[in-house]
């Protein structure tokens, strides 16, 4: 493989050569160190073998010398390819400009890597440094960080970090996102625990504070569950009449929910029309250049767009200014599908129980449930009747003051 890759940086040439005695051309090549590679016999008069450009010259007077003929059948290489663009002045001018493009193209941001983010989105950080000045065609050297840095930080409270690192011609930008303070509780502050909604109650665990409820009772929503006022007259405290104390605790009931929704009988389906349609453009940097978008613009139905983009690099990954759009449409008819009141009561009685479990929080359960439906016109009306177990307690403030 290296040899072949030599041989072709030189210039290869394949020569064939006519003799009454093939074989003396062999030893006088041999004998002039003119190197030969792949001979092989043609017939009883002819050879045919591979040497390198600048030995040809060589070959031809060795040949002369002998009486025969020498004959080239292909050339191959870098200095019979460049031989060709010698006259060709405009193609030489061409590659010319194009390579000072690239050159000069180099020193500028065309392509952005974002790392580090998990909450914030890519485009919002690229939004803002782009207000900052930072975009695709932004000069690399021109780039300053600790300007860039301290600008987008103002606009991204969500970021405790932020540096952006050019590379040729990408831009890296990493970022640390900052953790939330957590949420300071003040424990001693005095509170009451409330219901927070209709119950019959099961079980009451008081863990500091008065409970004002028992095990069966029936409680309605805003009731005093646990009271965070606590009587202490008597004989071990006859001075201090009442104590404010963080009413904490947890009340566990029963509560029932009825909810109801509506869920069409009938669905939209795509079916596709078999039919495809292209469009082509060209991003350079921030401008777009569109190709044959007339013919997708004409159509008459509906249809789904997919867009596909293709970023050229060059090389070791060296990203240009260029990018290849191709946007696919694919049009389709809306047909309306009847659905079946069963379908149309399991969709109702899915959304129904996600509703509940997201009201009954992490300890709720749901004990039992029940489903009812009723067809009014296109719709069909799904009620879910349920009783769930839940935690109904509900901390809420002391006003002292």
């Amino acid at each position: 493989m290296c040899q072949k890759l030599v041989s072709l940086l030189r210039g290869n040439v394949r020569a064939r050569v006519s003799s009454a005695f093939p074989e003396r051309v062999l030893n006088v090549c041999a004998a002039r160190g003119i190197p030969l590679r792949d001979p092989r016999f043609l017939g009883a008069e002819e050879l045919a073998f591979s040497v390198d450009r600048r030995d040809w010259r060589r070959l031809k007077a060795a040949c002369a010398d002998l009486g025969a003929q020498a004959h080239i059948e292909r050339v191959a290489g870098v200095p019979f390819f460049f031989g060709r663009l010698r006259r060709r002045y405009a193609l030489l001018a061409g590659a010319a400009l194009c390579a000072a493009l690239l050159i000069v193209s180099a020193c500028f941001i065309w392509d952005f890597q974002v790392e580090g983010n998990e909450s914030v989105p890519r485009e919002k950080i690229l939004r803002v440094l782009a207000e900052n000045g930072v975009r695709r065609g932004t000069f690399a050297y021109a780039v300053r960080q600790r300007e860039v840095r301290n600008r987008a930080l103002l606009d991204l409270p969500e970021l405790a970090w932020l540096t952006v690192n050019v590379r040729g011609c990408r831009a890296t930008v990493i970022v640390r996102e900052r953790v939330p303070k957590p949420e300071i509780v003040n424990e001693a502050a005095p509170t009451n625990v409330i219901a927070r909604r209709d119950a019959l109650v099961t079980d009451v665990r008081a863990l500091d504070g008065e409970a004002r409820v028992l095990k069966g009772a029936t409680v309605h929503k805003g009731q005093l569950l646990i009271s965070g006022v606590v009587e202490t007259r008597g004989v071990e405290h006859p001075v201090v009449g009442t104590r404010y104390l963080a009413g904490k605790g947890e009340v566990y009931g029963r509560t029932w929910y009825e909810l109801s929704t509506k869920i069409p009988l009938y669905g939209e389906l795509k079916r596709p029309t078999g039919e495809e349609s292209h469009a082509y453009a060209v991003l350079w940097g921030e401008n777009r250049v569109k190709f044959r978008i007339k013919e997708a613009s004409n159509l008459s139905t509906e249809c789904d767009k997919i867009i596909r983009r293709k970023q050229w690099t060059l090389p070791g990954g060296l990203a240009t200014p260029v990018t290849w759009v191709t946007e696919t449409y694919l049009p389709y008819d809306t047909l309306r599908v009847e659905r079946t009141r069963e379908s149309a009561e399991e969709l109702g009685r899915a959304a129904l129980e996600s509703y509940l479990a997201s009201q009954l929080g992490a300890g709720g359960e749901l004990v039992s449930a029940r489903v009812a439906s009723a067809v009014k016109g296109d719709w069909l009306l799904v009620t879910l009747s349920a009783e769930c177990a839940e935690q109904i307690g509900e901390a809420v403030p002391i006003m002292t003051g």
